[in-house]
């Protein structure tokens, strides 16, 4: 079976390792958490706008607190009153958590496969090091058999 036709599957396991590894590109991970945090943030900013008014009476007030919000930072100084904007408030905490955590999740299990493929090219490394002074050490012995057995032989 040639590369070209590979299952499904694998290419999209392949895509999906790819954009893995360019999540862990500490500048891409950088750009994208703040092009989501800020994204994430103006939808909450319009929906809190439109949900509570009264208490967010201008879209840059309702940006401040959504991107408290999201970020799970919440300083207090604004707050939804309406059952509306506390609902708006409860899913910006929720995405904002969510999304913290599944990018801590995917970096760290990206650091740890890279130290884990690193470890093992050092140990194949170490192996074929031990696997080569074995060898050596054989045909050391053989050698001396060899002349053992020339000694014997010509006595």
């Amino acid at each position: 079976m040639s590369t070209s036709s590979r299952p499904a599957e694998s290419k999209g396991h392949l895509s999906v390792e790819r954009r893995a590894n360019r999540i862990a590109n500490a500048r891409s991970v950088t750009f994208g958490l703040a092009a989501t945090f800020f994204a994430l943030a103006l939808v909450g900013a319009l929906l809190m706008r439109i949900a509570d008014d009264h208490n967010f009476p201008s879209l840059g007030l309702a940006f401040w607190w959504a991107l408290q919000t999201v970020t799970t930072v919440g300083y207090g100084d604004v707050v939804p009153t309406t059952t509306a904007g506390k609902f708006v408030g409860s899913v910006e905490m929720m995405i904002g958590i969510s999304l913290i955590s599944l990018l801590t999740a995917a970096v760290t299990s990206t650091v740890i496969q890279r130290q884990e493929m690193a470890s093992r090219v050092e140990d194949r490394a170490q192996l074929e090091r031990t696997a080569q002074t074995i060898l050596a050490a054989i045909a050391q012995i053989d050698d001396r058999l060899g002349r053992l057995e020339a000694q014997r032989s010509g006595s």
